[in-house]
């Protein structure tokens, strides 16, 4: 068994089961694997490094956009 991590939404089922939704890890059998990633529906995960845990994604603020020198608080 190899395991996979969905990258796109499939519609239908897999053995009588819903797929998983993208981002969610999935035990296949290598040759459906091989398969799902050459079709770039599926990927290899990434392996976290030994007791660590994922960091979630941080936000940005964008600075206020300008044109012609005024910003937001000009007008």
């Amino acid at each position: 068994m190899a395991k996979v991590q969905i990258l796109a939404h499939i519609s239908g089922t897999r053995n009588g089961v819903d797929w998983p939704e993208p981002g969610q890890i999935l035990d296949v059998p290598q040759d459906e694997a091989d398969q799902l990633i050459s079709q770039r529906l599926a990927r290899v995960p990434e392996k976290p490094e030994r007791g660590s845990k994922p960091e979630p994604e941080k936000a940005t603020a964008r600075k206020p956009e300008t044109r012609k020198g005024l910003t937001t608080k000009d007008v």
